[in-house]
């Protein structure tokens, strides 16, 4: 049911029958619990209406994660072969703090270099936590995104722009953890950035 324009979305938190009753049965057994429309999200009184261009973008990011076994951006397995989740979109600035998605260079909260594939139990485990302190609960994380960029690099789709993509994300990812963890250079004495920066992150 992804997709469809003019639904008008129910809300089932107040929805009561006796529970021994034929209806309740029939509702138990409805495909809009079993198959819940993605595209909207109800967080209890809240709820996320995307825009149709949104809804396209986020479509087309887990299709071409499943097709092209794109790795999670967190766990590193990849979509379609070893990952028991299924895909969901990550916002790496947490949609909660979608007021600062313009100071902090997004052109919305919503926008492509906002947005990762990630399995849906861990996207839903992270909530709303900051990457700062994400990253250092799941140290593995850090290392599993640096390789799964590298793979998005190669994404060449008429919506989404590998490498475009993967430029924004670094800005951002580094923006919010406070120093260069997303970019591989060599420093002066030739430490890989990213490993220097990974040991600085684990005592910061």
């Amino acid at each position: 049911m992804n997709g469809l324009i003019g639904f008008k979305p129910v809300f089932f938190a107040n929805f009561k029958t006796n529970t021994n009753s034929s209806l309740q049965k029939e509702f138990n057994n409805s495909s809009l619990l079993n198959n819940p429309i993605s595209d909207t999200v109800s967080f209890g009184k809240s709820k996320r209406n995307y825009s149709d261009a949104t809804k396209l973008l986020m479509r087309t990011m887990r299709k071409l994660a499943e097709s092209l076994n794109l790795p999670d951006f967190y766990t590193g397995k990849r979509f379609g072969l070893n990952h028991k989740e299924k895909v969901s979109i990550e916002h790496l600035l947490p949609h909660s703090q979608r007021s600062q998605a313009v100071s902090k260079g997004l052109r919305s909260v919503n926008s492509l270099e906002n947005f990762v594939p990630v399995g849906n139990k861990t996207n839903s485990d992270r909530g709303s936590i900051p990457l700062k302190k994400w990253y250092k609960a799941h140290p593995d994380y850090l290392k599993n995104g640096i390789e799964a960029l590298k793979e998005y690099e190669k994404v060449s789709n008429p919506i989404i722009n590998g490498k475009e993509w993967v430029k924004s994300l670094k800005r951002l990812l580094n923006q919010e953890l406070g120093y260069v963890a997303f970019a591989g250079r060599k420093n002066t004495n030739g430490l890989n950035m990213v490993q220097k920066d990974q040991r600085l992150s684990l005592v910061a």
